[in-house]
């Protein structure tokens, strides 16, 4: 799969018009039919129905949209962080998180590091699990914050733990639950709950969510992408959803209580090696010192 073909699929997609197209990526008409016939044979699926008349996007196209954006922003990301490597006046540090609520806990520590390396410059890769620890491999980031996979594997890297989080049931100031003062599964099993897809799942509560999958009828559950998605649902009273309490996170419309039944999850950093990484030895031991001792500000 080439950056090409994939400017070629967008711009399609993008006007659902070949000519339209070529002239928007300044080739001609038959390179553009060319690069997305060669990507759908790699894919082994059509991408666009097309007629004399029109041009339509199939189910396979839309389903890819979103995958092909992401590849070919983390295409130009790459090569423009080792372009901005040899930059004067800039230390380019970059952080890999699994979701953009973990990186919340990083503004109080990355504004100490700051006071140390002026010149600081924090990028953020927030990508699938897999794939950010393939980067890491690759030390296209210094350091993930993540939660302790089970799965753990040599490739990940050194694992150190910071703190461990509870898993919390998340409803209403106002639900039935909300003066409850823990969830149990048998209390959860009488409310629908809201998931976070398993792909965005910290591994220990995975398995914590397909005990209470089981036997549980499709009215009963609600299944999120994400879990900013997830407290959103819940905030609007569609269910308890199941996620960590990250410290110096509060809302007055919500109650959170502890569930048990699962074990605290361990929250840390995933990173190759400190040796010759001075600002990664900063980074980990502000976060020591900030994170063990949730020691944040509070909004």
């Amino acid at each position: 799969m080439t950056t090409m073909q994939l400017e070629c699929f967008l711009a399609v997609a993008e006007t659902l018009n070949f000519a339209k197209a070529a002239g928007q990526l300044n080739v001609t008409q038959p390179a553009v039919t060319q690069q997305i016939r060669s990507l759908e044979e790699e894919l082994n699926v059509q991408l666009f129905k097309r007629t004399t008349r029109v041009v339509q996007m199939t189910p396979e196209a839309y389903a890819f949209l979103d995958d092909a954006r992401h590849i070919l922003h983390m295409i130009h990301f790459t090569k423009q962080r080792f372009k901005e490597r040899s930059d004067v006046g800039r230390l380019p540090f970059c952080i890999g998180s699994h979701t953009y609520e973990d990186l919340d806990l990083l503004a109080d520590i990355l504004r100490s590091m700051a006071d140390t390396y002026p010149e600081l410059h924090p990028v953020f890769q927030v990508v699938p699990f897999q794939h950010l620890y393939k980067l890491l491999a690759e030390e296209t980031v210094d350091v993930i914050v993540a939660f302790q996979s089970k799965d753990d594997k040599e490739s990940y890297g050194t694992y150190r733990e910071f703190m461990k989080i509870p898993v919390m049931g998340i409803v209403p100031a106002n639900h039935s639950l909300a003066q409850s003062g823990y969830l149990t599964v048998e209390e959860l099993r009488k409310h629908r709950v809201i998931f976070t897809a398993p792909h965005k799942c910290p591994s220990g509560l995975r398995a914590f969510q397909n005990e209470l999958i089981r036997d549980r009828a499709l009215a009963d559950m609600m299944f999120c992408e994400d879990p900013e998605a997830a407290v959103l649902l819940a905030k609007a009273g569609f269910g308890v959803a199941l996620l960590p309490k990250l410290p110096g996170q509060s809302d007055a419309k919500l109650r959170v209580i502890p569930v048990q039944g699962v074990e605290p999850l361990s929250f840390g950093a995933y990173y190759k090696s400190t040796s010759g990484k001075p600002i990664l030895k900063e980074f980990l031991r502000l976060c020591r010192e900030y994170l063990s001792g949730s020691k944040l500000t509070e909004d």
